[in-house]
């Protein structure tokens, strides 16, 4: 295309004007102009490509890890892979390779890199991080890597040339705005990018559809290399581990994240993150224990089920075609449990070195006071949610806000008389009643999402009798949605009011009435600034989707739109201003008004912007702001709950 275009601007300038008068000036001018547009369209998304790379990694050095070294080495001797040019670790449960620049990799041989996530070191066991290590060599001996990266390569020319506007659209807009002589060539152009952008569109589908294929495939075939380096069980029971590991690292994060908000560091996040996944660890076993044994004495690590299927854009197969590929022939091998930590030097140092590299890169502090290992421990027990508290209720609080009655109506009622017990279970049988069509409802909805990305061979979804495919099953989704939330609107209602006032009548009985009132009303404001929160961020999303949708939008729209969205922060903040007006009760790791102000919001207000948000980033800002207060809403609500639901124990306990 490229090329075509240069010889277009160069039949452009030579091209001969045999009748020479002002139209034909214009003409030919307009005629180079617009083949130079054109070549510049194409050329200036080359030339902002860059090498990238990522910012989140420390590179080892082998003096210091000499024993690391010497086990990668030996892998890549085993694998007969090339030994990569570099080992770097990041903070995170993950492996990948990367050439060492992406770009010449196009068109010379390139070394490549290996990365090591410190999280997978900390949930693999030396014989898993063996495989997961060889797996990645198999990727190094891959030609077909190549190819990956020239579709890399192509995606990101293509992808900006279909979905980025910069300078140059700015330029053309401009162009076909002037005096029509002159802006004649720039209308010509026009319809020719917007079918040049179309056909990238279709061929940038197709492209990601054979890489995603391809990618499969080298999956497979790097999994072959980890059995062959450390057997067929070790490899699928890594992938097995993955997940837990991945939700032991996360809990870890969050928990690291709010204990900063207090100012509250850790010197060492990995000596937590091994705590965390040892104190998991007899759930883990349950799990391991209750796995199928196989033909070959292995255990079954995961189960095919009869809907699934792959989409067609997945980068990996599904987990239990992976298992069955590697112990397709079975290869036994003994299993080293020792921890891949043994393999470095001064495990300390480098977790101690990753810990202040993940405050600084993840939550932009740079701490220099640690409290004790105990301490940090101690912040992470009271960030734990008490499961047992919600089970016990068919996790009826999960999805849904809890229907607070008025104060003055709770005030308004006597002592309870009679038995709770009793009362209790009518209750939790009333419960189960009403949840029974709302898991009927959410099965539907899991369904409809698998529907939609591709992760089930069930091609349509009935809802009130009417069929749904994957076209419009997005529609069917929100319906259902819809009819939940309508069920915990209406037939939960009456539920919640006997729930929370056959809980205050007893805690009348027993002098805990202030307090649960202050709990109710505190639970109240939470809730308000959370729903205000969802109101404006649909509020946001649909006002933009709507000028998005007209067919001509002037400066003077946009500049309204950016003015209603900044006063609809103010919303916002009005609303977690009343929370001063509230009796404030401490929770779990909220000690003060302003700590729960900040807690809901960070900073405890949205931060006001100013100008056009749309061309400053002002917009990103407030959305990002909006979605990180609907995080710690989801945090908070859930401690206050848990603290109604721990008074109404604390009751129940005393009442019998």
């Amino acid at each position: 295309m490229i090329y075509s275009l240069v010889i277009l601007v160069k039949y452009a300038f030579i091209y001969e004007i045999e009748d020479i008068n002002k139209l034909t000036i214009l003409m030919k001018l307009g005629a180079i102009a617009g083949s130079i547009m054109l070549l510049l369209f194409t050329l200036k998304f080359v030339l902002k490509l860059r090498n990238v790379q990522p910012d989140n990694r420390i590179k080892l050095n082998r003096e210091e890890h000499n024993e690391l070294f010497d086990f990668i080495h030996q892998i890549c001797t085993e694998t007969g892979a090339p030994k990569p040019k570099s080992i770097y670790v990041d903070p995170d449960v993950n492996a990948y390779v990367r050439y060492t620049n992406i770009w010449m990799s196009l068109i010379l041989p390139t070394k490549k890199d290996l990365t090591i996530g410190l999280g997978l070191v900390s949930t693999l066991n030396l014989s898993e991080f063996k495989a997961v290590m060889a797996h990645e060599f198999g990727h190094f001996a891959q030609k077909s890597m190549k190819i990956g990266s020239y579709i890399h390569s192509a995606n990101t020319i293509i992808h900006d040339m279909i979905f980025t506007r910069d300078k140059w659209d700015d330029i053309l807009d401009q162009w076909r705005n002037s005096d029509i002589r002159l802006s004649a060539a720039a209308w010509v152009i026009t319809p020719v990018i917007w079918l040049i952008r179309k056909a990238l569109e279709l061929f940038y589908m197709f492209l990601n559809l054979m890489h995603s294929s391809l990618s499969r495939e080298m999956e497979f075939n790097a999994d072959k290399v980890a059995v062959k380096s450390a057997g067929s069980v070790a490899i699928v029971s890594a992938l097995w581990k993955l997940d837990y590991g991945f939700n032991y690292w996360n809990s870890i994060l969050n928990n690291a994240y709010y204990a900063s908000k207090k100012n509250i560091f850790t010197d060492n996040l990995y000596f937590h993150k091994s705590k965390f996944a040892l104190k998991n660890k007899p759930l883990l076993d349950e799990k391991f224990n209750s796995l199928e044994v196989e033909l070959n004495g292995s255990k079954k690590f995961f189960e095919k089920d009869e809907h699934s299927s792959v989409s067609m854009y997945a980068s990996h197969p599904p987990s239990e075609q992976r298992e069955a590929n590697a112990k397709t022939p079975f290869v036994d091998c003994e299993f080293d449990e020792r921890s891949p930590w043994e393999l470095f030097s001064n495990k300390e140092k480098i977790q101690k070195e990753m810990t202040l590299f993940v405050y600084d890169k993840y939550f932009s502090q740079k701490p220099q006071n640690f409290v004790s290992e105990a301490e940090f421990e101690k912040f992470i027990e009271s960030e734990s949610r008490n499961l047992n508290l919600v089970d016990e209720y068919q996790n009826t609080f999960q999805n849904r806000f809890l229907n607070l009655p008025e104060i003055e109506i709770l005030k308004s009622e006597q002592a309870f008389e009679g038995d709770f017990t009793q009362r209790l279970d009518s209750l939790k049988e009333e419960l189960k009643v009403l949840m029974e069509p709302v898991l009927v409802l959410e099965e539907k909805m899991s369904i409809a999402l698998n529907i939609l990305n591709g992760e089930t061979k069930l091609k349509s979804l009935n809802f009130n009798n009417v069929e749904y495919t994957k076209k419009n099953v997005t529609e069917a989704y929100n319906l259902i949605f819809a009819e939940r939330e309508k069920l915990f609107n209406d037939t939960f209602r009456e539920w919640d009011y006997k729930f929370v006032v056959s809980h205050y009548k007893l805690s009348l009985k027993h002098g805990f009435n202030d307090h649960y009132i202050k709990l109710i009303e505190q639970q109240k404001k939470i809730i308000n600034v959370y729903r205000k929160l969802i109101e404006i961020k649909n509020q946001i999303v649909g006002d933009i989707q709507n000028i998005q949708s007209k067919s001509e939008v002037t400066p003077l729209m946009v500049n309204n739109l950016s003015e209603d969205i900044v006063n609809q922060t103010f919303r916002i903040n009005d609303e977690i201003n009343t929370i001063d007006e509230s009796n404030f009760v401490s929770i779990s790791n909220i000690d003060s008004v302003q700590e729960l102000k900040e807690s809901l919001v960070d900073g405890g207000q949205i931060k006001k912007e100013s100008g056009n948000i749309f061309e400053n980033g002002g917009i990103g800002k407030i959305m990002d702001s909006i979605e990180i207060g609907l995080i710690n809403c989801n945090r908070v609500e859930n401690k206050n709950l848990d603290e109604i639901l721990i008074l109404n124990k604390k009751l129940i306990e005393m009442e019998n």
